[in-house]
């Protein structure tokens, strides 16, 4: 399954999904996760809140079963949707491993229905 967490540091989900240019994507299971790539995303106008139209990054996503960010606009979240990506907004930066690693504890034991449901997007 893919993972997706929008960051500024590669360590850190504490990137609003308009502004994000990079998304750090990791491949997981019940055992292990990896990074699998960096996807980037090139300014459309740099002086805009949104420097990357949110439709197609969200496109460009649509591999990844859950989505990890700091903020979303409504806007943004419905093309999310769209792209059946599961998102989930944290309230204060957490590092992409912690999430990882409670998340593969998840996988292991006894997933949530949304989860289960995510599982079966990559299987």
């Amino acid at each position: 399954m893919k993972i997706a967490f929008c960051t500024t540091d590669m360590k850190t989900v504490n990137q609003h999904f308009g502004r994000a240019d990079k998304v750090a994507i990791f491949d997981i299971d019940d055992k292990e996760y990896s990074l699998a790539e960096v996807r980037e995303f090139i300014p459309i106008d740099p002086e805009k809140d949104h420097k990357v139209d949110t439709e197609t990054k969200a496109q460009a996503l649509k591999d990844c079963a859950i989505l990890y960010v700091a903020e979303i606009g409504g806007p943004a979240a419905a093309h999310v949707i769209k792209n059946k990506i599961h998102t989930v907004k944290v309230t204060d930066p957490v590092e992409i491993e912690d999430v990882l690693n409670n998340l593969k504890e998840t996988l292991a034991g006894s997933p949530a229905p949304w989860l289960k449901k995510a599982m079966l997007k990559t299987s």
